[in-house]
């Protein structure tokens, strides 16, 4: 799952690895998701370190009894020097590097920023890491790019697929595994499931 809702998100703000609280609305977010949890019989619950996680993952762990255990390794994009402007100041600030980062989100590294090969190489010991776990049903608290990295490794997507779709702050995607096919469906606002995964926005 997505944290929910932060102050900078409500108001585009580029967060990459910089802090930013949950709102009011990111922590209705959160107790929705927990709810949706709690009797799913979750083994362990993983989290990125960063508030936002964090404060998503306190909120979780009280609807499934777990304590969150966090990892580096699935902290969201770094955004690089676009971190802590406004979305709409980057084309102004960049234009060259916002055209190219357009053109080419997967492969682009410029100012910084990390591009999914980056996210791929530091994301995927975690992924095999959770396959290799003999509990079968593992809740990850993270990011809306750092996300969809872990999805893609899971469902063997191409880069056109991996960057094809968005997870918003109150959506679930759910991945079951097994020895015949991967296969992925989401939930949203705890309603569901909704085949395959959510459209982009």
């Amino acid at each position: 799952m997505r944290h929910g809702q932060t102050e900078w998100n409500a108001i585009k703000r580029v967060q990459g690895q910089w802090n930013s609280d949950l709102n009011e609305t990111g922590e209705k977010q959160a107790k929705k998701n927990g709810e949706f949890l709690a009797d799913k019989s979750i083994r362990y619950l993983f989290s990125s370190p960063l508030d936002r996680t964090r404060q998503t993952s306190d909120i979780i762990k009280n609807y499934i009894s777990l304590e969150p255990i966090y990892d580096s390794r699935i902290m969201e994009w770094d955004t690089g020097h676009w971190s802590g402007f406004m979305w709409e100041e980057i084309p102004k600030n960049w234009p060259l590097e916002y055209e190219a980062w357009k053109q080419d989100p997967f492969n682009f590294s410029e100012l910084g920023c990390e591009s999914y090969p980056d996210m791929i190489k530091r994301a995927k010991p975690f992924v095999e890491e959770l396959i290799l776990l003999k509990e079968d049903t593992v809740a990850v608290v993270s990011h809306g790019i750092i996300g969809k990295v872990m999805i893609g490794l899971l469902l063997n997507h191409n880069p056109n697929e991996m960057i094809s779709y968005r997870q918003a702050n109150d959506t679930i995607i759910k991945v079951v595994m097994s020895e015949n096919e991967v296969k992925a469906t989401h939930f949203i606002k705890g309603a569901g499931p909704y085949e395959g995964l959510p459209a982009a926005i």
